[in-house]
């Protein structure tokens, strides 16, 4: 992988993961078989289609503001016209609100919820909106000269990258060629930053943005890093964003109740930037029922038959 410098555009795009651009990402790691642009009253939107024993399924990766059931019957329904046999939204940057898709008949998978900052209100009441142990941690940063660098050492996030998962039980899913795409189709809709302290590396944020939002696609951690160093990376990111003309950051996944205490910890940073939660929900829903249980009965044959 190249370095990765820090991208300075914006994009018309009115949410980043609706986007051709961003389908064109997920298509070169072969998350989905092609891009789908939908026509609907509110805009064009584009969705990845996934194709499994000569079916096809729709994947939403991202979501737009307060959807109406107007709006997803419309989307159900170009699904169904295309012949696809569900549509679905597995992705943790996507924020639809529990309430509508029940009320369209859509099947919750998991709720969740992330924190997102409102970056319109001016830099000193963002930083009184911050925990007194933020601010604390990103004073004594300051005080031991951590470095902020608008840029990604590649082959250093990828080892912090590695860290984090392995902290959580897991391996890293991201090859080189994800990054790659994202610094081809995206670079003009990202901000990079790291931490530094003595010329070593100590976190990393990848942000992706549009003209609303920014999101915290993925973030590196070493193992012991020095104290308030992703405290200051966060601020700066804020401050990045706000400078851009960015009205939210939006932290990424947060679980209010769990019992792992990692995750709560998580929970508890995220927090802590002074945001308000806003729950939201992994998604499915069905538009070709009887197609959808031969396709199931299919699946169940074939690992029966190995």
């Amino acid at each position: 992988m190249r370095g990765w410098d820090g991208g300075s555009g914006e994009t018309v795009e009115k949410n980043l993961f609706l986007s051709e651009a961003w389908l064109r990402v997920m298509g070169a790691v072969g998350a989905v078989s092609a891009g789908v642009p939908v026509a609907l009253t509110r805009g064009r939107i584009h969705v990845g289609q996934v194709r499994e024993l000569g079916q096809s399924r729709w994947v939403v990766y991202g979501s737009w503001p307060e959807p109406s059931e107007t709006d997803l019957n419309q989307l159900f329904d170009r699904a169904r016209r295309a012949g696809a046999l569900a549509v679905e939204s597995r992705f943790n940057m996507a924020r639809w609100p529990e309430k509508t898709i029940r009320a369209v008949g859509g099947e919750i998978l998991e709720p969740f919820g992330t924190y997102v900052v409102d970056l319109t209100r001016d830099e000193e009441r963002l930083w009184m909106g911050l925990k007194p142990t933020h601010r604390n941690k990103i004073r004594r940063a300051h005080a031991q000269g951590i470095e902020i660098r608008p840029e990604l050492d590649p082959a250093r996030f990828k080892s912090g990258l590695e860290s984090a998962y392995a902290r959580g039980g897991r391996h890293n899913p991201h090859s080189d060629g994800y990054f790659e795409a994202l610094e081809h189709h995206l670079s003009p809709s990202t901000l990079k930053m790291s931490a530094w302290l003595n010329g070593a590396f100590q976190a990393g944020a990848l942000i992706v943005f549009d003209s609303r939002r920014g999101y915290y696609l993925h973030g590196a951690v070493i193992d012991a890093p020095a104290t308030g160093a992703a405290n200051l990376l966060h601020w700066e990111v804020l401050r990045a964003l706000k400078a851009r003309g960015v009205a939210e950051y939006d932290l990424g996944g947060a679980r209010l109740h769990t019992d792992d205490p990692r995750l709560r910890g998580i929970f508890q940073f995220k927090e802590h930037f002074g945001g308000v939660f806003e729950p939201c929900c992994f998604w499915r829903k069905i538009v070709h029922p009887w197609r959808h249980r031969l396709h199931r009965g299919l699946e169940r044959a074939r690992t029966w038959l190995g």
